[in-house]
């Protein structure tokens, strides 16, 4: 019997990994239950129930979960950055994802945004690569909505090039040269880099995204990385502190790709972070890991009553999670 070839090994394991995530994406139940509180110790008692899976759980402190999400996507409004319908696909995909995970979302256009934008505990995801003119001027010294919306404490989430460099019209994109960031990350096509070096965050949060394309520098001051570094120091995911408000980063294509493993991937980690509402600021205070076969019952080892705006995620499931929940842990 001749050996199979290597390729074909591959291409097998290749082709299982995307009916696997297809399967995963279109056969997500709802057959997993958990809860979680702080006990008299200070630890966490949490419960997880469903089939049997690997599972991780973490505690964060120092989190802003937004009072709503909004979705930006306008197709009125020119973006030479990303193609718009595979804008709108990204996100009809994400709001899916984070309906199953308990975090609804809207979509709003450009006219929605100056209300949006009146209302600080709001966030908006913007996959664009450019800000409209509704709600701001490409100064980040001005005196724009969105200027006025982030220094009150608005929260964005954002890929593509550098946030506050492109605006957007009904005519076209302008480049004001550089945005919020001063130029502090990757645009060079020549030194494109993935990331595999995993941030002190990444223990907690799990999310294995690596493209940088775009990414934050790591070592910025008041940021703070959530996934994977590059050996060049860019950061693949970042929170940041822009003016009063926290930005966070997602390099590369998260928003542009149609492969379909890394579409599921991409917009995986997107759900597990957005439903923790992670900022520059947040912390990682305890993790772990275990399988679950029916119903388990266990608690963390570290005391968490003396932090503030805690949240508790188990993240099911392995590479890609096929199921998540972050529970608010209060003292009541």
């Amino acid at each position: 019997m001749k050996p199979i070839p290597a390729y074909v090994i591959i291409a097998v394991f290749a082709a299982m990994m995307v009916i696997g995530a297809i399967y995963v994406y279109n056969n997500d139940d709802g057959s997993y239950e958990a809860s979680a509180e702080i006990n008299e110790s200070g630890t966490v008692t949490y419960s997880l129930s469903g089939p049997g899976s690997v599972f991780t759980y973490s505690v964060f402190a120092n989190t802003k979960l937004p009072e709503k999400l909004f979705l930006y996507c306008d197709d009125s409004y020119k973006s030479d950055l990303n193609d718009r319908y595979i804008q709108r696909e990204f996100f009809t995909v994400l709001q899916q994802l984070l309906e199953r995970r308990g975090m609804t979302a809207e979509f709003a256009d450009a006219e929605d945004l100056v209300d949006i934008m009146g209302h600080n505990d709001y966030a908006v995801f913007f996959v664009s690569g450019a800000l409209p003119d509704t709600v701001y001027d490409g100064k980040t010294d001005g005196d724009s909505l969105f200027v006025k919306w982030l220094s009150e404490g608005g929260t964005v989430y954002w890929t593509g090039p550098e946030i506050g460099r492109y605006v957007s019209t009904h005519d076209g994109v302008k480049d004001y040269g550089t945005g919020f960031f001063g130029g502090d990350v990757l645009i060079s096509d020549e030194n494109y880099e993935f990331a595999h070096i995993e941030s002190d965050m990444f223990r907690y949060t799990q999310v294995r995204y690596d493209d940088c394309k775009y990414g934050l520098r790591a070592d910025r001051a008041d940021s703070l990385p959530l996934s994977y570094v590059s050996d060049g120091g860019y950061s693949s995911v970042s929170a940041a502190k822009v003016l009063g408000g926290n930005v966070t980063v997602f390099g590369g294509n998260v928003a542009t790709t149609n492969i379909v493993f890394q579409v599921l991937m991409d917009r995986t980690c997107c759900a597990d972070l957005l439903i923790c509402g992670l900022t520059y600021e947040s912390k990682g205070l305890d993790h772990g890991e275990g399988t679950v076969r029916g119903k388990l019952s266990a608690s963390t080892a570290v005391d968490v009553s003396s932090a503030s705006d805690r949240i508790f995620l188990i993240i099911v499931g392995d590479p890609a999670s096929n199921w998540s929940k972050a529970m608010v842990l209060s003292d009541e």
